[in-house]
């Protein structure tokens, strides 16, 4: 069976970190947090579980997943951030697939929450992403301030069908704060790459995300909060292009 480290990107998750750390007590040979300094009793949490503890500030969501990776002793790396959580069902699954991998890399099912609600309609859900790999076969790529991991070429790919569970928002106000900073992320990075926006962009692509996102994706069928994903998803793209075109503005 091959041995497994479950790295763990985190900043202030008091509230999180207990319940990602003991979803994946079972299964992990190591548990390694690499912290961003926090301010809270996150270190403290980690270190009373068995966690070992690296420390490093935040340089970009990119950046800093290569980093917690570069951390692990294993070739096999379960990587997560501090509000996520293994389900049982795939705490089990990630030990099978131990005994023998058939891939390299494998797609975790993610289901996402805000306040506690898992969404299960609109890109919400299924959200299929790369966390559990070979080390040696994969890449950290993305567009800020999303990260991801792919896998290298001629490298095969598996799929898990057990849920990873993360708590995206605790509720509206952090969801709020959550766009306007990641909004900001994107919009500089976007401007540093050369790409422009327009009048256009910034009218109709918010529009159409919400169409996408709540009716043609069925948000809908999720409520309140089905309506409410679709919304600030669409004022993200609104906050985004605007950001950018006040940068090309300025300059």
């Amino acid at each position: 069976m091959h041995k497994l480290s479950t790295v763990i990107m985190c900043f202030n998750e008091e509230k999180n970190i207990k319940a990602c750390i003991e979803s994946v007590l079972k299964i992990s040979d190591e548990i390694v947090v690499l912290d961003s300094y926090s301010t809270d009793k996150t270190v403290e949490i980690a270190r009373s579980l068995g966690a070992r503890i690296e420390f490093h500030e935040f340089m970009g969501y990119i950046e800093q997943r290569e980093l917690s990776i570069s951390f692990a002793k294993n070739n096999w790396v379960l990587a997560l951030d501090a509000d996520e959580f293994l389900s049982e069902e795939l705490q089990s699954e990630i030990s099978e697939i131990l005994i023998d991998p058939k891939a390299d890399a494998y797609y975790l099912n993610r289901l996402n929450a805000i306040n506690g609600y898992f969404l299960k309609y609109g890109s919400w859900f299924p959200h299929r992403i790369i966390r559990l790999f070979n080390k040696h076969k994969i890449y950290c790529t993305g567009n800020p301030p999303h990260d991801k991991i792919l896998n290298l070429e001629n490298t095969g790919t598996g799929k898990l069908n057990s849920l990873l569970l993360h708590h995206c928002n605790e509720d509206i106000d952090d969801r709020i704060k959550t766009i306007n900073n990641h909004s900001s992320q994107a919009a500089k990075y976007r401007f540093e790459q050369g790409q422009k926006t327009n009048y256009f962009r910034i009218l109709i692509k918010p529009l159409w995300k919400f169409i996408v996102e709540y009716i043609l994706k069925l948000g809908f069928l999720d409520g309140f909060y089905g309506y409410l994903m679709a919304k600030t998803t669409a004022s993200y793209i609104y906050y985004r292009e605007s950001k950018l075109m006040e940068l090309q503005r300025k300059k």
